[in-house]
């Protein structure tokens, strides 16, 4: 199993999201009901042993709930020449309070290694296969003026990875509540 913690975004920050659909062409946008801020890629996990040590360790976390607060959106340059687009979610000291909390949990509790990455809170929209800087520009401008609104997340979820025909199929194995 391919696994990553995530914090799901829902409304309103989904339905801004999906508001942006169709608003560039050449994109492959992300389903808005999909969207997520990925904590911690765990990758490829086998075994019922290691499945119930993750959920332990995620068990045990308390944290308060935590706001995210959209960014401008951006890209991420890919080694194929494809670009991901994405909105960038402020750097917040309870968000990256609760991303240390999991990330030492799943070190200790299933031995996970230590994440080498800069954290860079997001959430991936869509996708260019061929880009347009043309284009791309304006609505990187067009849209880093428009506020986006915050959304309370009150549960990480564990998520598995599937292998779609045109995309990754997300499908939440556990949700574990956040609380002070």
């Amino acid at each position: 199993m391919r696994l990553f913690i995530a914090l799901g975004v829902g409304s309103p920050l989904s339905d801004a999201i999906a508001a942006m659909r169709g608003s560039l062409a050449g994109v492959r946008w992300v389903d808005p009901a999909t969207c997520h801020v990925t904590l911690r890629f765990i990758g490829e996990i086998s075994g019922r042993d290691r499945l119930e040590d993750l959920d332990m360790a995620l068990s045990a976390i308390r944290a308060p709930a935590v706001r995210l607060q959209p960014e401008a959106p951006g890209i991420f340059e890919q080694e194929d020449g494809r670009q991901t687009l994405w909105i960038g979610i402020e750097r917040s000291a309870p968000l990256l309070h609760l991303h240390r909390k999991v990330d030492t949990a799943l070190r200790r509790a299933a031995g996970l290694a230590i994440e080498r990455r800069r954290f860079l809170p997001h959430v991936t929209i869509g996708t260019i296969a061929t880009p347009s800087p043309d284009r791309l520009a304006p609505w990187l401008a067009r849209w880093s003026a428009l506020p986006l609104p915050p959304v309370e997340i009150p549960r990480l979820t564990l998520y598995q990875s599937l292998r779609g025909p045109d995309e990754a199929v997300y499908e939440s194995l556990a949700e574990y509540d956040l609380a002070g």
